[in-house]
């Protein structure tokens, strides 16, 4: 058994000699197994173990008599534990979550906390070959894609599976003959919610009625599909890159691409923007949608949002600037929440170049003090060379600029005449001429 985890670590890359390790311990027989055969195996990679138990609030004295065998156990054994409980069924409420999620969500925080604590590289669990056959017919049953039938990754980020090609009998036996106790949760051992029949009922009958390897059929079956997901999440990566525009993707490309890569580039997008989790089919389909939408569309997904701007579809959470107004000061430096701009007063226009980030003005003709802005409605711009003075929102709606970020731009303004809009032009009002005696140099420095 140790051989077989041993090798298992070794063909994943789960852990580098001499690394460190955090094991999620809840008492049962598995977290138990995982943490005894890692401290049985660490001298000879020189790993460094620790443990960490999150009690979820729910089963109450069961729960805590769990809590006081981990606690003797990892005494026991000289392995550093820290503990935690959480109120789970608080944060399901709160949280328009099933318990199962929330009390997912709170112990992996937990167990990420806790390894940044204790300075370890990873964080093992104690999934099985039977959480993962389970995992795959439960995702087949609720119809799910190609990627929820590729089953339990051996690795996901820093969380590591050592017992992922080990089957839950196996487990049991190696404790039996290795004299080790473990917890039993007498939940499991009741036929109600979709998991545990399936643990308790519909395997078992198949694997006496049907095909007595199911476990192992549908393990190995997951990672041929797992190879197949591989290379269309390649495709995916490649297109998604074709697509990429300053600012978001191109959505006509997009929508051009094969439904099978264009929902895994979409995902893959959300992902980028900050939805790792929780995004489910119907909301990249939703996503699919939104490409025909009219600019401006725009919709809430788990973690992020998803907008349509002009020929962009863009992904994120667009930051929310309070409106502000700062004076700005003549030769020296102007701090704003928008960034900082650099003015120096020089005589003649010498020096003089066309700059998207650098307006020049001519100081005599400023008949006001300037100040540093955000939008507002009404913002009227005449724009150097142009035929005359026009509503600054026709002028970014000529140019493309997303609804989102036309409040995120400063202006340079005297009154209610804006002189400046940073990163396009300057205004006719105050241009440089020939016959400029004082020119007033504004630089924006970010």
């Amino acid at each position: 058994m140790l051989d077989r985890i041993a090798s298992t670590i070794s063909e994943y890359g789960l852990m580098a000699h001499g690394g460190s390790v955090v094991v999620g311990v809840s008492g049962g027989a598995d977290s138990i197994a995982l943490l005894y055969m890692l401290l049985r195996l660490a001298p000879q990679h020189g790993w460094r173990v620790c443990a960490a138990h999150f009690n979820h609030g729910i089963r109450g004295v069961g729960a805590e008599e769990d809590e006081l065998f981990v606690r003797e156990f990892c005494e026991a054994h000289g392995v550093p534990l820290a503990c935690e409980t959480g109120d789970v069924s608080a944060y399901a409420r709160a949280n328009g979550m099933s318990i199962e999620s929330a009390g997912r969500t709170l112990r992996y925080e937990f167990l990420e906390r806790e390894r940044v604590r204790f300075g370890c590289d990873v964080i093992a669990v104690a999934h099985h070959m039977d959480d993962n056959a389970e995992s795959i017919l439960l995702h087949l049953l609720r119809g799910s894609g190609l990627l929820g039938l590729t089953g339990i990754q051996p690795r996901r980020g820093n969380i590591i599976r050592p017992l992922i090609n080990v089957r839950r009998s196996e487990i049991e036996s190696y404790l039996d003959e290795e004299g080790i106790a473990f917890c039993t949760d007498e939940t499991n051992l009741i036929p109600e919610g979709t998991r545990n029949r399936l643990r308790l009922d519909i395997i078992p009958y198949i694997e006496e009625y049907i095909n007595p390897a199911i476990v192992s059929t549908l393990c190995s079956t997951a990672q041929l599909l797992l190879k197949d997901e591989a290379h269309l999440n390649a495709e995916a990566g490649v297109a998604l890159e074709a697509a990429r525009r300053s600012g978001g993707f191109d959505r006509a490309y997009l929508d051009g691409i094969d439904q099978p890569i264009k929902t895994r580039a979409i995902r893959m997008a959300l992902a980028e923007a900050g939805a790792v989790t929780d995004i489910e089919r119907v909301h990249v389909e939703a996503v699919c949608e939104l490409l025909h939408g009219r600019t401006g569309a725009r919709m809430t997904l788990p973690n992020v949002e998803a907008w349509t701007s002009y020929e962009l579809i863009k992904f994120g959470k667009p930051e929310k600037h309070e409106p502000f107004e700062t004076e700005l000061v003549i030769d020296g430096i102007t701090h704003t929440p928008l960034g900082d701009f650099r003015t120096e007063l020089t005589e003649g226009s010498k020096g003089f170049y066309k700059s998207r980030s650098t307006a020049f003005l001519d100081y005599d003709r400023l008949t006001q003090p300037l100040v540093v802005r955000t939008r507002r409605d009404g913002d009227r711009f005449h724009p150097v060379n142009a035929p005359g003075r026009r509503k600054l929102k026709e002028y970014f709606i000529d140019r493309k600029v997303d609804r989102t970020e036309r409040y995120c731009i400063p202006l340079i303004a005297m009154g209610e005449e804006v002189l400046f809009v940073t990163g396009f032009s300057s205004s006719e009002t105050a241009k440089i001429t020939d016959g400029t005696e004082h020119m007033l140099k504004i630089e924006y420095i970010g």
